[in-house]
C-alpha cells in the first residue's frame, strides 16, 4: 500500500552523499578514515570514555553482555516492553531473560519491581531507555550496587537522551545506542558500545575484532567474532551527527504540534515527559481509545501507524518461560491502547494537522 503520510523518512541528503562519495574515491570501504571519525564524535558528544562500533543494535547489546561475562546458568532483568531484541541478546549468550513491568508515566522499566525479581542467578540488569526518554537511573544504579551486579543500558533509542546531565549509555557499565534507519540519527544499520571501564573495554574490544587487538594481525590472543562496520556507515553517521541539532528541533517541533492539536481529544493520552530526562521525540506515542479501529481509519485515510511493543511475555519465542498472560498489567495495557504516529523531518505541518483531523473525525471532535 502506498501511503500519504508515511511512517519515516530518513532524513538524509547531499552531506551523506559527499561523505560516500569520499569513501569510494579512496577505495577502502571497511573501517578507516570516517569510522575513526564518528567514534571520536560520538565520544565528544556523549562524553563516553570509551566508543566501540557493532554492526547493529542487538549485536552491540549481545557484544556488551559477552564482555560482562554473561554466560549460561545466569539471568538478566529486562523491562517486558520493549523490542524483543533486549531479551533476545541475552539468550543468545545462554542466560535467561527476566521480565519486569514498566512505570505507566513513560513506559521505562519500573525500578520499584525489580528487587523482587533477583535471585541468586542475576548477573545484570538492562534498563531500557525507551521513546526517546531515559528511564529513571539512580534508584537502578543503587538496586545493582546492593546486589552487585552489573547494568547494561540499552540506549538503542537514547541518541541525544540525558539522564541528569549524563548522556543515556554511558551511567551503567556498559551500553549501546543503534543507528538503526528509524532512529533519531541513522547509518542504515549500526550501533556503538559504550563503557568508561578500561576491563570492560579491552574485554570488549577482542571479542568484536576476532580475538584480536587490532585487524591485520593472524595472532589471536582470544576468541571472538566479527562485529566490524564499515567506512560508507559512518561516512552517513559523521554527516547524521553534524545534523543532529537541526533534526531534535524539527522533531519536538512535531510533537508539539501533535500536543496542541489534539489537547482536546478526551480519548487520548501522552506520556508523561519526566524530570530528571530531556525528551527527543523517537515518534509521537499516544495512548489511545479503540486503538484497532482508529488504525484502520487512519490506515483507509493513507496514514501509516505503528503499534506498540508487543509485551515480551506474551511472545511466541519465549513461550518456554511460562508467564501468564495477564502479568505485567501496564505493559499489557501499552500494547492494548498505544499507537505511533510519525515525527520524521521532513513531515509538514499540514500533514500533521491532516492527521490530527481524522483522529478528530475518528472520535466525532
Amino acid at each position: 500500500m502506498k501511503y500519504r503520510i508515511p511512517q519515516l523518512i530518513p532524513y538524509v541528503g547531499k552531506e551523506e552523499v559527499e561523505n560516500l562519495k569520499k569513501v569510494i574515491d579512496t577505495k577502502w570501504l571497511t573501517e578507516g578514515a570516517f569510522s575513526e571519525k564518528f567514534v571520536n564524535l560520538i565520544k565528544d558528544f556523549t562524553g563516553a570514555k570509551h566508543v566501540l562500533l557493532a554492526n547493529n543494535g542487538t549485536l552491540g547489546l549481545f557484544l556488551s553482555l559477552l564482555s560482562l561475562g554473561v554466560g549460561p546458568g545466569d539471568e538478566v532483568i529486562v523491562p517486558d516492553f520493549t523490542f524483543i531484541a533486549s531479551a533476545s541478546s541475552v539468550v543468545f549468550t545462554g542466560a535467561k531473560p527476566v521480565f519486569v513491568d514498566v512505570k505507566k508515566e513513560d513506559l521505562n522499566i519500573d525500578p520499584d519491581q525489580i528487587e523482587s525479581k533477583i535471585t541468586s542467578r542475576t548477573k545484570a540488569i538492562m534498563p531500557v531507555h525507551i521513546y526517546g526518554q531515559a528511564a529513571d537511573m539512580e534508584p537502578i544504579l543503587k538496586i545493582a550496587k546492593k546486589y552487585n551486579l552489573k547494568v547494561i543500558e540499552d540506549a538503542a533509542q537514547g541518541f541525544g537522551v540525558y539522564y541528569k546531565g549524563r548522556h543515556t549509555g554511558t551511567i551503567g557499565d556498559i551500553g549501546v545506542i543503534s543507528f538503526f534507519a528509524d532512529k533519531t540519527i541513522t547509518m542504515g544499520e549500526g550501533a556503538v558500545v559504550l563503557t568508561n571501564d578500561d576491563k570492560i573495554f579491552e574485554k570488549a574490544r577482542l571479542i568484536r575484532n576476532q580475538g584480536r587487538p587490532s585487524s591485520g594481525t593472524f595472532i589471536h590472543p582470544a576468541l571472538g567474532m566479527n562485529f566490524r562496520v564499515t567506512d560508507l556507515q559512518c561516512a552517513v553517521g559523521v554527516a547524521q551527527i553534524r545534523k543532529f541539532d537541526e533534526i531534535k528541533k524539527l522533531k519536538i517541533a512535531h510533537y508539539q504540534l501533535y500536543k496542541r492539536e489534539l489537547s482536546s481529544v478526551k480519548q487520548i493520552k501522552f506520556l508523561q515527559e519526566m524530570e530528571y530526562s530531556n525528551f527527543v521525540p523517537f515518534r509521537a506515542n499516544i495512548l489511545v481509545q479503540r486503538k484497532k479501529e482508529l488504525i484502520n481509519y487512519l490506515e483507509r485515510h493513507g496514514i501509516q501507524t505503528r503499534e506498540f511493543f508487543y509485551p515480551l511475555h506474551r511472545q511466541p519465542c519465549f513461550s518456554y518461560l511460562k508467564y501468564k498472560k495477564d502479568e505485567f498489567p501496564v505493559s499489557n495495557f501499552a500494547f492494548a491502547h498505544g499507537l505511533s504516529l510519525p515525527v520524521f523531518c521532513d513531515l509538514r505541518d499540514e500533514e500533521i494537522l491532516y492527521i490530527c483531523s481524522k483522529i478528530k473525525e475518528f472520535y466525532g471532535n
